[in-house]
């Protein structure tokens, strides 16, 4: 039995299956972003339609209602703004901002960041970063203050990163989330702006070498790793 044809949600034209990545070896940055190969799959995250350009993971799943905001003029502006290699991501944020989906849009735009540091874009990822931490505004879950953290720490907002992360300091994080937020706080005070895996965060098992530990740390991703 054949398969149904897949067409963009917008315009009806044809449209690959989303991607799916391979699952991750190493261990994922603190932002969560995974480790090899799934991470040089990146730019294989989003699909653009090549008819009406809308850009989404599966553009057969985009509304019809889509069309309005991929035929807007602010929809066609970011073309010529920022860097080529963020304009999927930056595509696909617009058209989650236009659906409400404000988590949505900041992981889109969190892509987004990590295409600049592909692309040693230093000054756009800070941009970008900045913008996902104001979507992320105040955020309750251990996993999305801690991103959000890094994503400050990354983009050289050192003053705002070390007041937050007082403040988390005065929550009741489990121990995994209190190990990450002690690493961080040392590179906030190095004014270190570098990417960092989990592994570099966490103490390693005693019956395991370190490397070892940050290899099962991306199988389970931070779902695992903050159970209490």
């Amino acid at each position: 039995m054949n398969a149904p044809i897949r067409v963009c949600g917008v315009c009806g034209a044809p449209a690959r299956p989303p991607f799916r990545a391979p699952q991750p070896e190493i261990a994922p940055d603190l932002d969560m972003r995974p480790g090899e190969p799934a991470r040089s799959t990146l730019a294989d995250w989003i699909h653009t339609c090549r008819r009406c350009t809308a850009a989404a993971p599966d553009l057969a799943a985009l509304p019809a209602a889509a069309r309005d905001v991929v035929e807007s003029p602010a929809y066609r502006a970011l073309t010529t703004e920022g860097l080529e290699e963020t304009l999927p991501f930056r595509r696909w944020a617009m058209l989650c901002h236009a659906e409400g989906d404000r988590a949505a849009e900041a992981e889109a735009l969190l892509q987004a960041a990590w295409a600049a540091d592909d692309a040693a874009a230093m000054s756009d990822a800070a941009r970008l970063r900045m913008e996902v931490v104001r979507l992320w505004a105040d955020p309750s879950e251990e996993e999305t203050a801690l991103r959000q953290l890094d994503a400050m720490r990354r983009a050289g907002a050192f003053e705002p990163a070390a007041a937050r992360a007082t403040a988390l300091g005065r929550r009741d994080l489990s121990e995994t989330a209190r190990s990450i937020l002690r690493f961080q706080q040392a590179r906030i005070a190095a004014r270190d702006t570098g990417r960092h895996l989990i592994s570099s965060a966490l103490p390693p098992p005693a019956h395991a070498p370190h490397v070892s530990h940050g290899k099962r740390a991306s199988t389970g991703f931070w779902r695992r790793l903050f159970r209490r």
